[in-house]
């Protein structure tokens, strides 16, 4: 198994029933919303590309929005992980 946490960007909010989709689609076996970190349980990771997204609203307006992290890692091996940056506008060059 493996798991991706994702924190939010300062003044935005996940959208929960964009994530519950990711559910039924049976990548995950599920996902725990707290705060300000979203966090989705894999149940494995392949050795090609997996596209796993999920929509976010912006809840308050927040200047010099600095970026936040997505960190994916094994839940039996911690110290296997990775760990990137992402910012405000993270969705250019995706098709919806």
């Amino acid at each position: 198994m493996a798991l991706i946490e994702i924190k939010m960007l300062s003044g935005y909010i996940p959208v929960k029933s964009s994530i519950r989709r990711l559910e039924e689609t049976k990548v995950m076996q599920r996902s725990d919303i707290q705060n300000d970190i979203v966090t989705l349980y894999l149940n494995e990771i392949r050795p090609i590309p997996q596209h796993v997204s999920f929509k976010v609203t912006q809840d308050i307006e927040v200047k010099d929005l600095k970026p936040a992290t997505v960190k994916v890692y094994d839940y039996y091996e911690t110290a296997e992980q990775a760990v990137a940056e992402y910012n405000h506008p993270c969705s250019i060059g995706v098709d919806n």
